[in-house]
This record gives structure tokens, C-alpha cells and sequence, in this order.
């Protein structure tokens, strides 16, 4: 029969489409899958720059919180505090006792230098005082290899001040008249820029006096001298001071009679202040003030009440020399102690030419610290007014270190991060939109490479990808062999309907003819006669052998078979089938020869017997119909052997034997097509599958020794 391959086709095309459409949609859910992780991914980088952003400005912010805490006198090496009392409750003139500046005894970590910066480029730092202020610091405060570095690196911060701004440096833009106006590079030195990037409202240079007086430039003889102008200065302003105490004190006394006469009267309130005392009482003590140091308080208050409309401006010095220690007092910038000056002095001077006095600020105030770059170096500069003169105070940071102070802190999320300097931007104005810069300082962080790691081959949708199409070619699978087995069983119907009706078609034509011919008469001759019947009964005996192979290969498909075992001996069980096996070798002109030694025959099996006379007449009557035609030697043996584990029987002739392709099929059922049958000799191919399925259901088998060459050889094992 013709295999049916246009049921394999179908089913074939029908698995293609389906793995197609397995195909197409693991390829979109890998993909998305990918999208979804590219997008985690991006997320987890998001974060970790947020971390890393709010770490470093963390960072940045405390700096600044720590520069900005500051009072603009720290600026100076020394200051001159106000407001001091003595222990006896008396005012201390300003300039009698100098406060060293915390900055000069120590220098905070991740900064080289603070200075400050007056209109005429004077750069003075509190790190590196001069004069009597210079022996002063280093007896008591500093040693002189910290003087030594702090001079060198304030000489290079002035040589850095005086150059260009550089071309790769933004320039910010500043207001004037309410207008934006970009400074021009070429045209503009680093301490403009540093000034431009302090100030609310432009710090204007005269550019001449910035020739005459470089501050960049050594400093010249006439220095000394001018600083002890200055200092004869502050002591001609403590004999003022004390003429001032003096009428202060008289008027104190009218008060404090005028006070005493009006009990009743409640007095407003005085603004706190911290109050230090010029002798030796420690500072606790002073925190809780006695009923007599309030007394002095309050009359303090109203001298200074009284004598606030009887200010008037310092007498001009008697000599032009004294006239020009002034003008170098004022601008000196912070070693240089400025003239007192009454209220109407500094609310009335105009902004510009008022060397850099603004109407607005009180005498000691400052704004936040800006970040700004010059060249390669971070600079933090800031507005300040210093007893009222206008200064740009400065903070020289390290950045080296703390660039990789700052980068220790990020390690963990981003070992190859990189800070690059940002552009700069003006007070007032916004920095450009980017997520990486700093929001407290000019600086942008370059996360770098991510270490993110990787992600596991078999993830959850990937297994669950496999296990699909796994079950899909498992159904595949169990679909084929359904449609094999159901195409085979097919085939075997139709090739077993076929060797039946040939089978059958043969002894049926032998029956219909022989029983008409006696039936009527027409054999007349006995011998003749008796031929025919025995004829019939052949064939009869042949289609009862057939039904009963097919019948009994039926019940084992089915699983009815019974199995009937019973203790008998190999020698019993031989002499029981030996007849039988005998009548069927006669038929074709065979002998059956059985070989079995005493302890052969004595030994005992607990078997079906039937089953074991069935498989071995089968194995005879195939070597009949098969052996018989073209056999060297017309003998059938049947042998017996237990000398090994199972008791083995052997059915072996001397015919052309089994071909090694036909080795492997004959023991299939229904192996012999209509053709085979048709032309070979009769029998439907159930014989072998047949002793197959009764050696299993016995617990033994039934193999082809193919190390026999001669003929074809069984071989049954049986358990003992």
C-alpha cells in the first residue's frame, strides 16, 4: 500500500506555521524584553547619577555652608572688634584690642588660600599678614614655613588674577541699566571676571590706579612707610575716641539722673549683643551680666543715643603726609583700618567714585559665595563690606584634592566618574539646563562607564519562552506518533486484510471445488477420492492453525490473554509437542530431530505450556515454508541447553537463512505485504510477532542468533 503523504504534508506545513507563529512572538517578547531591561537600565543609571548628584552637592552645599558662615572681618589677620567692656564696666575704644583671624592660625581642608580684593586690585590675604601684624602672627599664631607657602601661593593668585580671562572660560554676563552685557575675553583680566561673578551691581576699577598701584607687582619701598602712617593714624583715632568717651560719659550721666526720676518709664528693648571683656574674666562669666552691668548698658545706650546728633567727621590730618597716609588707609583694603564715618556719610555716598562704598550695606555684611572659574582653578568670591568698604572676598579652593575627595564619595556608584569644570554664571542669572552640573558649584560630573551587572541568560520570560515551546513540540511530538501510529495501524489493517482474504481465498477455492466434484460424483476412483479429503482436511488444519494465530495475537493486543502456567519438565513438554511438530515437518518432506541430554529433559519449569507448544510449532512451520523449498539437508533441530541462568530451546534448519534487512522487520507484525503473500509461501506475517508477544507475556524472549550461518536459528529463553 502506497504510504499517505499527503496526511505527513499537512501535518508538516500545519508544524511549520505553528513554530512561525512561536517564532514570531519570542521574537517580539525578546524584544520587548530588551526594551524593558534597556530601560531599567537607564532607570538604575537615572538613580544612580541622583545619588551621586545629591552626594556631591552635599559635599559642594557644606563647603559653601562653611565659607558663607564667615563674617567678612575674618578676611584680615587681625581685626579691631566694637562694643568691647573692660571689667570695670567701661567701653573699650575700638582699635585697643586686635582679634586674630581663625583663618590665620589654620587653613580649612581642600583650600589653599582666602583673600580679598579691594577696587584698586589689591589682593590681601588673612594667611599672609605684614608689618608688626607679620612678627605678631608668627610669635604666637603661625610658623614660617605656613607663612612661606601661603606668600607663594598668594603671589601666584595675584599672577593668576592679572592675566586674561581664558578663551575656554565662559565669560558671564553682568546687568547694567537692566541690559545684559557680555564681557568681552580679549578685553578682560581674571579679577574683573572674579568681581563680575561677586557683585550684584558692576565693582568698577580705575585702571589707572590698577597701573600706579599693581597689586601684582612687588611691593615697593615706600610700603613700610605707609603702613606706619596708618598705624600713627589709628593711634591719633584712639585719642579721639577717648575725647569721645569723655563727653559720652557727661551725657551719661544726665541720662541715667533723667531715668531715675521716671521710674515708671519702660525702656525699648536694645538689639543683643555678644559682649567681650578686654581683661582677663572668662567669657561664661560675662553671659549673665550683674544688675550694675545692665545699669552701665543702658547708659552706654543713651551716650549713644545723645551723641549720635553731635557726630561729626574726623578733623583732616594737619600735613600732606598724613593726608596721603589717609588716602593709602583707605585704599588698602582690609590690613588698613578706614575713618569712621557718620550714617549721613554712608547713606549719602554715591555709588560710583565712592571707592567702592555702597549706600546700602551696613558696615560689616556680605553675600553667598558664587563658584567661579579661572583657567583650571575653582575659586568660591562673594561681595562683602568690610566697616563699610566694598571688598570682593575670595576662597582659593584645591581642586586636585578635592576633586578626588569628592570622587571617593561616588566610587561605589561610578568607579570611572570624571568632574569637569562647568561654565560660569553671573549672580542673578541661571545656569544653563543640565542635569549633570553641581547645583551649588560651576562643576559637572561625567558618570563615565556603568558597572551594572549583567543580567542572567535564563530570565523568567526566557523560561517561560522555552517551557512554551517546549510544549509545543512535545504536542507536536505526541500529534506525530498519534498520526504514525494511527497511518501504521492503517497499513496493517489493510496489509493483514490482504494476506487474510489471500490466506483464505486459496483453502476456500480448494473447499468449493472439492466438495462440488464429490458432492456430485464426478471422482469415481477411491484412491482418487481419498486424496481430496485428505486434501480438505490439510487445508482445513491450515485455516485453523491461521485463525488461531490471528485470535490468540488479538487477545495479547488486548491484554485478555490468561496465562495458565503449570510445573512441567523441558522432556514432558518436548514429547507433548513432538507429534505435532512431526506431522507438520511430513507434510513438506522435513524431519524434526530433537537434541536434549537426561539433565536437560529433567529440568523443571513453572510455564504455560500451551503458550511454549504454540511459539515452537510456529518456528517449525516457518522453517517449513520457508527452509523447506531450497534447504541443504531437509532436517528441522530442536535443541535444548540449561546450562546457563535460563533454560534455552533452539529451532535452527539448513535452509538459505534471514538477510540483514529483513533481520529487523520480520518480527512486526503483519510483516509480509498482499505481494509477499502472493508470491512466497502462505501465511499473513503474525507467526514471529506472535512467539514475540508469548515469550514476553512468559517472562523470557525470542532472538535470532545471527552468529548462525547456516540456515536460520531461534533461540526461546525461559525462566527456570
Amino acid at each position: 500500500m502506497r504510504k499517505p503523504l499527503h496526511i505527513w504534508i499537512s501535518f508538516l506545513a500545519c508544524f511549520g506555521l505553528l513554530l512561525a507563529a512561536m517564532a514570531w512572538v519570542g521574537w517580539h517578547t525578546l524584544k520587548l524584553e530588551r526594551e524593558r531591561e534597556t530601560a531599567a537600565r537607564d532607570a538604575e543609571r537615572q538613580e544612580r547619577v541622583r545619588l551621586a548628584l545629591w552626594r556631591l552637592d552635599f559635599q559642594a552645599s557644606a563647603l559653601l555652608m562653611r565659607e558663607n558662615a564667615r563674617p567678612p572681618h575674618d578676611f584680615r589677620p587681625f581685626h579691631a572688634p566694637e562694643g568691647l567692656i573692660n571689667k570695670v564696666y567701661g567701653n573699650v575704644a575700638k582699635g585697643e584690642v586686635l582679634v586674630p583671624s581663625p583663618l590665620l592660625a589654620e587653613v580649612p581642608e581642600h583650600v589653599l588660600l582666602h583673600f580679598q580684593m579691594d577696587s584698586r586690585g589689591q589682593v590681601m590675604s588673612p594667611q599672609v599678614p605684614q608689618n608688626s601684624e607679620r612678627s605678631l602672627a608668627l610669635e604666637q599664631f603661625i610658623n614660617s614655613d605656613d607663612l612661606t607657602r601661603s606668600e607663594q601661593r598668594l603671589s601666584g593668585l595675584r599672577e593668576l588674577l592679572a592675566k586674561p580671562v581664558n578663551l575656554f572660560t565662559p565669560a558671564p554676563t553682568t546687568r547694567t541699566n537692566g541690559i545684559k552685557a557680555a564681557l568681552a575675553p580679549e578685553r578682560t583680566l581674571n579679577r574683573q571676571l572674579l568681581a563680575e561673578a561677586a557683585c550684584a551691581v558692576r565693582f568698577e576699577m580705575n585702571d589707572a590706579l590698577l597701573m600706579d598701584n599693581d597689586a601684582n607687582a612687588p611691593r615697593n619701598p615706600a610700603w613700610n612707610t605707609q603702613q606706619g602712617q596708618m598705624i600713627a593714624q589709628q593711634q591719633q583715632r584712639v585719642l579721639n575716641n577717648t575725647e569721645n568717651y569723655s563727653r559720652n560719659r557727661a551725657i551719661t550721666a544726665q541720662a541715667e539722673e533723667a531715668i531715675k526720676q521716671q521710674p515708671m518709664i519702660k525702656m525699648k528693648e536694645a538689639p543683643a549683643k555678644t559682649l567681650a571683656y578686654s581683661g582677663s574674666k572668662p567669657a561664661d562669666e560675662s553671659k549673665v551680666p550683674a544688675p550694675k552691668a545692665l545699669e552701665k548698658k543702658a547708659d552706654l545706650e543713651a551716650d549713644k543715643a545723645a551723641a549720635a546728633p553731635a557726630a561729626a567727621p574726623m578733623p583732616a590730618p594737619a600735613s600732606a603726609s598724613a593726608a596721603k597716609a589717609a588716602d593709602s588707609s583707605t585704599a588698602g583694603g582690609a590690613f588698613a583700618t578706614p575713618e569712621p564715618q557718620t550714617a549721613a556719610q554712608r547713606v549719602d555716598a554715591p555709588e560710583e567714585g565712592s571707592n567702592g562704598r555702597n549706600n546700602n550695606a551696613t558696615s560689616n555684611s556680605s553675600r553667598p559665595f558664587q563658584g567661579v572659574w579661572l583657567g583650571g582653578n575653582l575659586l568660591l568670591t562673594r561681595e562683602a563690606f568690610v566697616d563699610g568698604v566694598r571688598m570682593v572676598q575670595g576662597v582659593w579652593l584645591d581642586w586636585p584634592a578635592l576633586r578626588e575627595a569628592w570622587l571617593k564619595e561616588i566610587m561605589d556608584l561610578f568607579p570611572d566618574a570624571r568632574l569637569e569644570p562647568a561654565a560660569n554664571v553671573s549672580l542673578g542669572t541661571r545656569p544653563t539646563d543640565d542635569p549633570l552640573r553641581f547645583a551649588a558649584l560651576p562643576v559637572r560630573l561625567i558618570p563615565g562607564t556603568i558597572q551594572l551587572p549583567p543580567l542572567p541568560f535564563w530570565t523568567p520570560l526566557r523560561k517561560s519562552l522555552a517551557i512554551a515551546l517546549a510544549c509545543v513540540l512535545l504536542a507536536a511530538a505526541a500529534v506525530g506518533l498519534v498520526l504514525w501510529g494511527t497511518v501504521a495501524l492503517s497499513e496493517r489493517r489493510a496489509a493483514f486484510v490482504s494476506a487474510v482474504t489471500h490466506e483464505l481465498r486459496t483453502p476456500l477455492t480448494t473447499f468449493r471445488i472439492y466438495s462440488e466434484m464429490l458432492a456430485d460424483g464426478m471422482v469415481a476412483d477411491e484412491a482418487q477420492r481419498k486424496t481430496y479429503l485428505d486434501t480438505l482436511t490439510g487445508e482445513a488444519g491450515r485455516l485453523s492453525h491461521l485463525v488461531e494465530n490471528v485470535l490468540a495475537y488479538a487477545r495479547l493486543e488486548r491484554g485478555s490473554a490468561k496465562a495458565r502456567a503449570e510445573n512441567i519438565t523441558i522432556g514432558e513438554l518436548l514429547d507433548r509437542i513432538h507429534p505435532r511438530l512431526k506431522q507438520r515437518a511430513d507434510d513438506c518432506g522435513m524431519e524434526v530431530r530433537v537434541h536434549a541430554s537426561d539433565t536437560d529433559r529433567k529440568t523443571q519449569l513453572h510455564i504455560d505450556a500451551a503458550a511454549v507448544e504454540q511459539i515452537l510449532f510456529n518456528l517449525v512451520d516457518n522453517a517449513c515454508k520457508y527452509a523447506a523449498p531450497r534447504a541443504a539437508e531437509p532436517v528441522i533441530h530442536v535443541e535444548a541447553d540449561t546450562s546457563g541462568k535460563f533454560a534455552m530451546l533452539r529451532v535452527r534448519d539448513h535452509g538459505v537463512g534471514i538477510s540483514r534487512n529483513e533481520r529487523r522487520r520480520i518480527f512486526h507484525p503483519f510483516h509480509k505485504s498482499a505481494d509477499q503473500a502472493a508470491h512466497s509461501a502462505p501465511g499473513v506475517g503474525l507467526g514471529l510477532a506472535l512467539c514475540r508477544r508469548l515469550a514476553t507475556a512468559l517472562g523470557g524472549a525470542i532472538t535470532l542468533d545471527a552468529a548462525h550461518k547456516d540456515g536460520a536459528c531461534f533461540v526461546l529463553r525461559l525462566p527456570r
